[in-house]
């Protein structure tokens, strides 16, 4: 395909389509065309604001987030962390499989409150 083949067809789309927006446009009921130019004028009614003022905000916000970032104090790592790595720890410890096997059950026990506060045992008969 030559380059004058190329321009052709480009132009023959380029007509296609602009004989189907006219199409478009003249088939448009005149309530909706009505509608469409007054919400045209409203927007080219409204004041432009000045491009400073759109970079300007979202640049200033960045700015100030990041001295905030940067000025705040680091802060020691909670207390949780280590726990839930000793938890994880008793969890993949060959000698505790059992722990992994009944884990839905533990979640079960975790989820009532109280339910082992019903079952306590005298201390009598409290296995050892």
């Amino acid at each position: 395909m030559s380059a004058d083949d190329d321009d052709a067809a480009e132009r023959a789309f380029e007509q296609r389509a602009r004989s189907e927006l006219r199409r478009g446009v003249e088939e448009t009921p005149a309530d909706v065309a009505a509608r469409l130019d007054q919400g045209v004028q409203l927007a080219l009614s409204q004041p432009r604001r000045p491009r400073m003022t759109r970079f300007a905000l979202p640049a200033g916000a960045v700015a100030a987030l990041a001295i905030v970032l940067v000025t705040q104090p680091w802060r020691k790592p909670d207390a949780a962390v280590p726990a839930a790595a000793d938890d994880f720890a008793l969890l993949i410890d060959g000698d505790n499989l059992d722990l992994l096997e009944q884990m839905e059950f533990y979640r079960w026990l975790d989820q009532q409150p109280g339910i082992l506060d019903d079952a306590a045992v005298p201390g009598s008969a409290q296995r050892s």
